[in-house]
């Protein structure tokens, strides 16, 4: 027998003898100790999953070109990294002789990966009779017998599960998905079934089996399989997802919350789990709660929509600074991704940094110039920043692309009207505006303030009395409006009320507030 080079060394090195100290070592057996030493550092860098373990092997190469463990060594990471060609340079190992059923099983899949099916089946016999009990290679061979005969696959398992009764639930198991891979579901069934009474408390069966119900649309049986694990004392993650995702189909939320909950209680950043917590949240109004399970979840961080969702979650928890923190942190995250910074241009607008809103937008309309939303947001800015030629020019861009778009409309005629300028226009916009949207009570608003400039201010009053009062209150610039037309009434009592909830945030209604008579005070 040809003796082996790493294989002797690491006999002599287990002996308790000290290379290079207790022997008298000749300059050729410092050389060998040196590369026992080296190879056993790359041997630990395998173990250690270190990137470049293949690397040092490579490096041993030119000191024991022959030596067939670590051509067998090298061929394997050549054919670990899809590297056929480098795979090549290694074969003489095989012609050696003497090869055990590792050498074997290696160069079987190397000619299995060639395409070489024939020659790869009979290599994985020949490793199989060399060690028949190796279960390893037993998989390798069954899963290419799989591909080129099917039947011959199945028939190998039969044998070994007859010789190997203590696994025979795990070779059922795989004849079953012999048989599901080749689309023949009952037969499949047949084994996994079996795989269950060989041993009731091994998942895969069942996991399989629930998979194969899922497909078909069959939710009852699958969740059926599933309980009967959980059951058992099987749990994950992963299972209970699936099976709070099929009460999500039923609409059982109860079950659906208890489920997500085990799977997150499991695995913190269960996807699945974490996204159907995030929308129960959502329902409940905890919004911070929603944001929490998103933010959890292993896919968050590279997500960009979930960047979105947990802004706007913020948002709807009045965590205003908050949700222009993640948008900005988002917008430097996903560079390219418009709706990021369309967002997050949205958010500074809404926190008044209207500068800062024109860049961003600025640099999406460079790249996407059909972005409409994007051009009307942008146009708001402008206005917000008194840059109103600017502003008009984006508005007609606008409205060239989309003659339908309402909003570009009412924001040009109200901008007008603002600015109490060029009335008999913005009127004519803003009833373009009603036109398409005869709902929309932001327009009915600015129509009655196109009204007001124009000193018409009973049919100003008339559009602003439609409006419901919720909706005055809520907005500041609506409740200045009606006080400041009831003002020009000569009605300040009516008037008051109106300003003194608009001066807040409104200057103007502030100022107007002041100058009513006393009487109203």
């Amino acid at each position: 027998m040809k003796r082996n080079l790493f294989l002797f060394l690491l006999v002599l090195g287990c002996s308790g003898f000290a290379l290079g100290k207790t022997l008298p070592l000749s300059p050729q057996g410092k050389a060998q100790a040196a590369l026992y030493l080296d190879f056993l550092q790359a041997a630990q860098a395998e173990v250690r999953l270190e990137e470049n373990y293949c690397d040092q092997y490579r490096s041993l190469l030119p000191r024991a070109p022959q030596d067939k463990y670590l051509l067998r060594l090298l061929m394997v990471c050549a054919l670990s990294q899809d590297n056929i060609e480098e795979a090549e340079q290694y074969i003489s190992y095989i012609e050696q002789g003497d090869n055990s059923a590792e050498d074997w099983s290696v160069y079987a899949f190397y000619l299995w990966r060639k395409g070489r099916l024939k020659e790869a089946q009979e290599t994985y016999e020949k490793a199989l009779a060399a060690a028949p009990d190796d279960l390893r290679i037993l998989y390798q061979y069954v899963l290419l017998l799989t591909y080129i005969d099917p039947d011959r696959a199945a028939e190998k398992l039969q044998e070994h599960k007859e010789n190997y009764p203590s696994i025979a639930h795990v070779i059922d198991y795989e004849i079953g998905n012999i048989y599901r891979r080749r689309r023949q579901p009952l037969k499949a069934l047949e084994y996994y079934n079996a795989a269950t009474r060989q041993d009731p408390t091994y998942p895969e069966p069942y996991l399989a089996r629930a998979e194969m119900y899922e497909k078909a649309s069959q939710f009852f049986l699958m969740l059926h399989e599933l309980e009967s694990l959980e059951s058992i004392g099987y749990e994950s993650a992963a299972m209970y997802s699936r099976m709070g995702s099929v009460y999500v189909l039923v609409r059982d939320d109860a079950r659906a919350k208890d489920y997500f909950q085990k799977a997150k209680t499991l695995d913190p950043a269960d996807i699945p789990a974490g996204y159907f917590l995030a929308l129960y949240a959502e329902q409940e109004g905890d919004f911070l709660k929603a944001a929490h399970y998103l933010r959890e979840t292993a896919d968050f961080a590279q997500d960009a929509g979930k960047w979105l969702q947990v802004a706007f979650y913020q948002q709807q928890a009045g965590q205003m600074k908050e949700a222009l923190s993640t948008l900005k942190e988002a917008y430097k995250r996903f560079e390219q991704n418009v709706e990021i910074g369309y967002f997050y241009a949205l958010a500074l607008q809404d926190s008044g940094k209207n500068r800062q809103a024109v860049r961003v937008l600025k640099r999406i309309l460079q790249t996407n110039a059909s972005y409409e939303q994007a051009r009307l947001a942008y146009a708001f800015a402008l206005e917000s920043l008194g840059k109103y030629k600017e502003m008009e020019e984006q508005l007609r861009l606008v409205l060239e692309q989309n003659p339908q778009n309402a909003a570009a409309y009412n924001l040009l005629g109200f901008s007008l009207a603002d600015r109490n300028e060029r009335l008999e226009e913005a009127q004519e916009l803003i009833t373009k505006a009603l036109e398409i949207q005869p709902q929309d009570r932001a327009f009915i608003d600015s129509l009655a303030w196109v009204y007001y400039r124009q000193g018409n201010y009973d049919q100003a009053l008339k559009l602003l009395g439609s409006l419901d009062e919720d909706f005055i209150n809520n907005n500041a610039d609506v409740a200045y409006h009606l006080g400041a037309v009831y003002a020009a009434l000569g009605k300040p009592e009516q008037a008051k009320p109106y300003l003194e909830r608009a001066s807040q945030e409104n200057r103007e209604a502030k100022n107007l507030l002041k100058k009513l008579p006393r009487s109203a005070s």
